[in-house]
């Protein structure tokens, strides 16, 4: 699968920036960073379909590109016609795969993926392999919670306690995967997901770590602190990114939580409960 055949939404340029299409809801941006010679990442940000998400490729001769691209866009194919996340993603895993046995010389290449689907009831899923990562930042209480695991050496010493997360964000085998679109061998992947519901004021973050690699998670809160427009958020993140070395691709996808959970909300007023004819 190339970018010509693929099913895009938007262009991805390669040498620089690239902001995908901009709707009410959310907004993206990748950016090939000040060292890599290449932008390996992908997002998506499809307020229609109400899916969103990051990918991070790897490997040599553009393989990791094209891993990226192909799980992009298989995933997006696979919403389209009704799939269930979970499966969308793993769809995108054994696409990875025959692109792979089909070009031997792309044979390392892989990709992490981080994405979200809302469904009809406001529930928001989250699926992700590898490390790209979703935060949920509350404008109410000024927080940011990291949602996700990292599927990497360190995330694994986190989750068996012999790191602290502060201890993993130095560790020298953090950017080592455990898990990835594409993963050699007859095992699949570790597939990370759950549900959860939007509520009033919330902020979705989809990163790869050229960001949370860049930025720790109280300098991304800070950016979000004030209630700035999306796309200003996306703006000084990135250049926070810049600023720090952006030693790898930089891509996010922020989405805000739906109108609908904001008037839900307006109809209770404490102390007299629900509105009256609500």
């Amino acid at each position: 699968m190339t970018l010509k055949h693929g099913i895009l939404r938007y262009k991805i340029e390669m040498s620089s920036v690239t902001q995908a299409t901009q709707r009410k809801r959310s907004v993206g941006l990748t950016d090939i960073g000040r060292v890599r010679g290449e932008n390996q990442d992908a997002i998506l940000a499809d307020d229609q379909l109400r899916l969103w998400l990051v990918a991070d490729g790897m490997g040599g001769h553009a393989g990791g590109a094209r891993a990226s691209t192909i799980a992009r866009d298989t995933i997006y194919s696979q919403v389209d016609d009704g799939a269930d996340l979970g499966d969308a993603v793993m769809a995108a895993h054994y696409a990875v795969r025959a692109e792979q046995y089909d070009h031997p010389e792309v044979g390392d290449m892989g990709t992490t993926v981080v994405a979200a689907l809302e469904r009809d009831s406001g529930t928001c899923e989250i699926c992700w392999v590898g490390d790209s990562r979703a935060y949920c930042y509350s404008r109410k209480r000024d927080s940011l919670e990291m949602l996700t695991d990292d599927h990497n050496v360190a995330g694994m010493l986190v989750a068996s306690g012999a790191l602290s997360p502060s201890e993993a964000a130095r560790h020298p085998q953090r950017h080592v995967l455990t898990d990835c679109l594409g993963l050699a061998g007859e095992e699949e992947p570790r597939l990370g997901r759950l549900s959860r519901q939007w509520q009033t004021d919330e902020v979705l973050i989809l990163c790869s770590d050229g960001l949370s690699g860049e930025l720790s998670d109280d300098e991304i809160r800070a950016v979000l602190h004030g209630d700035p427009e999306l796309q200003e958020v996306a703006d000084r993140l990135l250049a926070g990114a810049m600023a720090a070395g952006a030693h790898d691709n930089v891509s996010l996808v922020l989405v805000n939580a739906p109108e609908a959970v904001a008037r839900r909300a307006s109809r209770w007023r404490w102390p007299f409960g629900r509105r009256s004819g609500q």
